[in-house]
């Protein structure tokens, strides 16, 4: 994707950590905020505690920009954190979400984009989310679950996380490198193990 040639490139973090942590006062938005200072990366906060509020946070960003129905001139990349295991992800202090679930929460926003939203899942083993893949139900009018998908390959603290996180948009949304080069990048700079995929690889 092009994100140099579109109007508008919003970057929505939504943060679904469990609720202790964020009583504490914990944000990965105001991190990538510190992170990002230097740059023009226009960032939206969203809060989510269990997939009802997920969905909910989904229809807020489907409304936050009338262009969105027109991806090449912008488009919504959603960033969510919250803990992850192989198989699915915790939404705060609710049980595993599978990534069946997600994926027909996500559809509303698929749709709108018309298939082609950016998921950064920064959570344990979030490039398992490419799992998607496979979980995208017949709803899905098109067989791609993502656009892309970044994601740690294993567990990572969520200050490790947000810092390569920060390298990787920097890269990717102001410098404009490829998503290949930019989660290099990021993966040299943080010392982590950032992957990527693109759902147009999916084959069902």
């Amino acid at each position: 994707m092009n994100y140099r040639s579109r109007n508008y490139v919003d970057l929505h973090v939504i943060d679904a950590i469990e609720e202790g942590i964020l009583k504490s006062g914990y944000s990965e938005a105001l991190m990538l905020r510190y992170y990002l200072k230097e740059t023009n990366i226009h960032i939206v906060s969203h809060l989510a505690w269990d997939m009802k509020s997920l969905c909910r946070v989904i229809t807020a960003i489907a409304n936050y920009r009338p262009q969105y129905c027109a991806p090449r001139r912008a488009i919504p990349y959603l960033h969510l954190s919250c803990h992850g295991t192989k198989t699915g992800l915790y939404l705060g202090d609710s049980p595993l979400t599978s990534w069946e679930v997600l994926s027909d929460c996500l559809l509303p926003l698929q749709q709108l984009t018309d298939y082609n939203l950016p998921l950064s899942l920064s959570s344990c083993w979030g490039f398992y989310g490419a799992q998607l893949a496979y979980a995208i139900s017949q709803k899905y009018k098109k067989p791609r679950p993502y656009h892309s998908l970044v994601g740690p390959m294993t567990q990572k603290g969520i200050g490790e996380l947000c810092e390569a996180f920060g390298i990787f948009y920097c890269n990717l949304l102001v410098r404009h490198k490829s998503i290949k080069q930019a989660v290099a990048i990021a993966n040299q700079q943080g010392k982590i193990d950032l992957n990527f995929t693109f759902g147009s690889e999916v084959v069902r």
